[in-house]
């Protein structure tokens, strides 16, 4: 995968993080007509729904009626075609900061040890999860295993939906992150 700056990275991760997303793939065309060009950044099936994700300033489909022109065909092809377009200002990921470095975070322990995550693995830590309880619980609770393998499992479940984290988005993960139970 290639993602072309960090407006693309912040999208990514929106979309990994999402459990109602399935399907993805990065730059899956490029919108017809448009000069400069202009690629649609991700496609993603979301919940049943195929859409089409495009970063783009709202300044830039003013500034030239040519490009506002072919941008609106592309809108009308992808409705008959039943796709959703989802318009992305990238100045609007700088203000989420915190939930970006966080789920940065998340994904490289899972991409880094989703090989050794197993089924016995994924149900010790569900167990361990009663209702509410710190990151740093979880994993001092599981003495046999490796605290990263099991932090790594819980943010896998973390991932898929099985678990909520009310302070993702204002606050670092650590140790005393409190997990919930969806």
């Amino acid at each position: 995968m290639t993602l072309y700056g960090k407006a693309a990275l912040c999208q990514f991760i929106d979309l990994e993080a999402d459990a109602e997303v399935t399907d993805l793939c990065e730059r899956p065309l490029v919108v017809p007509g448009l000069r400069p060009r202009k690629a649609v950044d991700f496609w993603a099936l979301c919940g049943g729904v195929p859409t089409l994700y495009v970063l783009i300033r709202p300044s830039t489909r003013r500034e030239e009626s040519s490009w506002t022109i072919a941008y609106e065909q592309f809108l009308r092809w992808a409705a008959e075609n039943g796709a959703a377009v989802v318009e992305k200002n990238p100045a609007d990921f700088d203000e989420h900061r915190i939930r970006y470095d966080n789920w940065s975070m998340i994904l490289q322990h899972v991409i880094s040890h989703r090989g050794q995550l197993t089924d016995h693995v994924f149900d010790l830590c569900d167990e361990a999860i009663a209702e509410t309880v710190t990151l740093g619980t979880i994993e001092n609770g599981m003495g046999d295993l490796d605290a990263m393998l099991v932090r790594a499992a819980v943010f896998s479940l973390l991932m898929r939906g099985s678990l909520k984290c009310a302070a993702i988005d204002t606050s670092p993960i650590n140790g005393r992150t409190e997990l919930a139970r969806v």
